[in-house]
């Protein structure tokens, strides 16, 4: 019986958290309307003008007030847009923001509560309840927390990024009331008419426009990174093997990598600094990487023209001036290394 109440409480967990939001708000709006100033709300004024308000952490509020600010989130959305590979997350993370931003803009002009006036550290203009920054940023990174609760795979980064964003909305919310822009009770009506909505909307969302996909079997799973485990080895097989035949096949290549090997016991025995070796490191790149490009082309242009042609001249050609200009310029480096170091030891500088 004990385990039966138990499942029936997970499976309808979300309805429940919903019709406790939905009370609270209501109870938060009864007394909004009869023009109530709430004893949470005294509490709260009279712990922050006690305890909190400082030099130190005034310019730290007003920074972290800007996250749930319609600038910062509008970059957000449209960065994570961009950046998102499924249209569809990315849909759902637009469509969300605009919608709670609406929502918002509506009570606040059915409610239209004044804005406290005990003391503002900044200034603000519209109504106060439901708090917007609260109510918005709740939305926003209470969608992102449930976006990676549910597909990243990483333990670490899942949970790691949840604790952020949820100590994230948190911060925002009390800024509002260190900053004196809203009562306790803006933000804290402002966050539980935003889980509300957040239920809501998830389970739309899920319905219409992300589709739940069939959960993976670990057979499934494993043969995926069977897969991709095989392709990421072949792939470095593959460039060894091409790596390799350069090296046979060009004389070129030989004497890269034999100038390279010379200047790696140049640089220990004259014992170079980080930094010198990051430069030659990258000299020693380029120059090799210039000259597998030069290879590829010759090759590719052999197979596509085997008779002689001036175009096919004239591509090798500038493929070969490329690496020349290459090895030139690493040489150049390499003597302002490597000659002020020698004359040091010949005891002539």
């Amino acid at each position: 019986m004990k385990d039966n109440w138990k499942e029936y409480i997970k499976k309808n967990l979300k309805w429940v958290v919903l019709f406790i939001c939905l009370v609270g708000f209501l109870a938060l709006t009864e007394d909004v309307f009869n023009k109530e100033i709430m004893q949470g709300d005294i509490i709260g004024y009279k712990m922050i003008s006690t305890f909190l308000i400082s030099d130190f952490v005034t310019p730290i509020a007003k920074f972290i007030t800007n996250f749930g600010g319609a600038i910062f989130l509008s970059i957000a959305t449209i960065a994570l847009l961009l950046l998102i590979k499924n249209k569809k997350i990315g849909l759902s993370i637009f469509s969300n923001i605009v919608i709670i931003t609406i929502l918002n803009q509506l009570l606040k002009r059915i409610l239209r509560r004044p804005r406290p006036t005990e003391f503002r550290i900044v200034e603000e203009t519209g109504y106060s309840f439901p708090s917007g920054h609260s109510m918005v940023s709740m939305a926003f990174y209470g969608y992102l927390i449930y976006l990676c609760l549910k597909y990243i795979n990483n333990k670490y980064l899942k949970w790691s990024l949840t604790v952020v964003l949820s100590f994230l909305i948190g911060t925002i919310g009390v800024s509002r009331i260190y900053l004196g822009v809203h009562y306790t009770s803006d933000v804290l009506g402002g966050f539980l008419i935003s889980i509300a909505y957040l239920i809501i909307y998830i389970m739309v969302v899920n319905k219409f426009i992300i589709k739940e996909e069939k959960p993976k079997t670990n057979l499934r799973r494993k043969r995926e990174l069977k897969v991709k485990t095989k392709k990421i080895a072949n792939s470095f097989k593959y460039a060894g093997e091409g790596l390799i035949s350069a090296f046979k096949r060009e004389k070129n290549m030989k004497i890269h990598v034999t100038i390279m090997l010379l200047v790696i016991l140049a640089g220990i025995v004259l014992k170079i600094n980080a930094y010198e070796w990051i430069i030659c490191v990258i000299c020693f790149a380029v120059v090799i990487g210039g000259e597998l490009f030069n290879t590829a082309i010759e090759a590719t242009v052999d197979i596509a023209m085997p008779e002689r042609n001036e175009k096919a001249k004239l591509a090798k050609d500038v493929a070969a001036s490329a690496v020349l200009v290459l090895a030139i310029g690493s040489a150049i480096i390499g003597l302002i290394i490597f000659v002020p170091k020698i004359l040091n030891r010949l005891n002539l500088a």
